[in-house]
């Protein structure tokens, strides 16, 4: 009996710390927090906006929060996005399941050529880092943006310094006969669909990490 009622006791904290909507970073004096374009340093274009729109939507459910788009000086303070990924787009955007391409567009491709692969599938890795820090001078936004910044400690003033390693994959579609030609503008929606969905998922990593931290 009163190991059940540990756990019911330990539950309901569980279902209470995902329930709490109180600004967790009120203990820290930050009333009002400046979310600036996340910056992109990967190889992958156009991918700052969807996590800045997503990680902002998702921090602005916090009851005593003041956000504020962009960079605002009088904020109590900033949070920082990174977007990263590895050196290589192959490393990136990784091919799997590969099929024989004269199977699925034969006609477009002719006979007289060898045989040569196409991607069924591509695994897409990204990494975030997620910076917040009070009342920063132009000089530390400077430092904490360059390649340095996860390398700063945890300070009185840096009170969250996190990297998140992002993954997913997608089925790429290919197409025999006409549908050949637009194979590449499907494959290209199907991406940026994925990456949307990845910054969504980042976006409750960062709100989960920041109930768990503080």
């Amino acid at each position: 009996m009163r190991l059940l009622l540990i756990l019911l006791f330990l539950s309901g904290c569980s279902g209470y710390r995902y329930s709490q909507q109180d600004n967790p970073l009120s203990q820290y004096g930050i009333e009002s927090l400046s979310v600036p374009m996340f910056h992109n340093y990967s190889n992958q274009p156009e991918v700052s906006n969807n996590f800045t729109r997503e990680t902002y939507h998702l921090l602005s459910s916090y009851r005593g929060l003041k956000l504020k788009s962009g960079y605002h000086p009088e904020s109590d303070a900033v949070m920082i996005g990174i977007i990263k990924s590895p050196e290589s787009v192959y490393e990136t955007l990784t091919p799997g399941n590969l099929r024989v391409a004269q199977d699925k567009a034969g006609k477009a491709i002719g006979s007289e050529r060898e045989d040569f692969y196409i991607p069924g599938t591509t695994d897409v890795q990204l990494l975030l880092q997620i910076i917040v820090i009070k009342k920063p001078t132009e000089e530390e936004l400077s430092l904490l943006k360059s390649g340095l910044g996860d390398k700063v400690k945890l300070t009185s003033r840096v009170i969250f310094n996190e990297t998140l390693p992002l993954r997913s994959t997608f089925t790429r579609e290919i197409f025999d006969e006409e549908a050949v030609n637009i194979t590449a503008t499907q494959n290209a929606g199907i991406q940026r669909k994925v990456v949307k969905t990845m910054a969504e998922q980042a976006a409750i990593s960062i709100r989960d990490m920041i109930l768990y931290a503080f």
